[in-house]
């Protein structure tokens, strides 16, 4: 039987305390990112949630050089689990993230989310998984500035063409969570940094994602609020 691959030097897994000593917004944000409904997922339970294979990512650099951002990278991420990319600026993290949800296509090597191979997918297929079983928070958050933060958090269910009705409940509920339901009719330029962040975290649970993918999720937070995110 073939050993598990040893585990990239970028990848730290977060310990995981008992769900008893969780505080009680960390517990409503788990509850949020659970699937209301059966999930479409048809893999086997026991494959990972994220499997990454000898993933290289190679750009062609100024003077006709090659950029090296990725190289020969392998790990897995069981079901369930949160797990921490670190490295310095430049080190491939977020390049890394975007290969891995379909954002960008590696070199070489291979990414699997739940048993599906998402290197082997098309734009078609790749759009479908962001828009269904994929969610990201962005260091930029990627807001749209023309929509308030209700309709921000709003527009992924708009795209799965969620009922009205059930999309406001949903917004309003986690705007609750992440503290800015007073803040709701605001526009991103109206928002603080740490509210904007803290709407695209709202925006990235709004369908239940299967893999919540988050480029620096707490950059913009103070160390209360960012320890009551994660």
């Amino acid at each position: 039987m073939a050993g598990r691959p040893p585990e990239h030097p970028l990848a730290r897994r977060a310990g995981r305390r008992p769900a008893v000593s969780e505080p009680t917004t960390r517990r409503a944000l788990r509850e949020a990112a659970t699937p209301r409904t059966p999930s479409s997922d048809n893999s086997s339970p026991d494959s990972p949630a994220i499997a990454v294979r000898g993933v290289s990512r190679v750009y062609p650099g100024p003077g006709g050089r090659e950029v090296h951002a990725l190289t020969d990278v392998s790990f897995d991420v069981p079901r369930g689990e949160l797990v921490a990319l670190v490295g310095r600026s430049g080190s491939g993290k977020t390049t890394l993230l975007n290969c891995i949800g379909g954002l960008d296509k590696p070199t070489a090597g291979t990414v699997h989310l739940g048993g599906r191979e998402v290197t082997a997918m098309d734009e078609r297929e790749r759009t479908a998984l962001r828009r269904d079983e994929v969610a990201f928070v962005f260091q930029t958050f990627g807001l749209v500035p023309m929509l308030t933060a209700a309709e921000n958090v709003g527009l992924p269910m708009r795209l799965r063409h969620v009922k009205p009705a059930e999309r406001e409940e949903r917004v309003a509920e986690l705007l609750d969570l992440v503290g800015l339901t007073k803040h709701g009719q605001q526009r991103p330029g109206e928002l603080s940094g740490g509210q904007q962040q803290r709407v695209a975290i709202a925006r990235a649970l709004a369908n239940s994602p299967h893999v919540l993918i988050a480029d620096e999720p707490t950059g913009q937070l103070d160390a209360e609020t960012g320890r009551t995110i994660m």
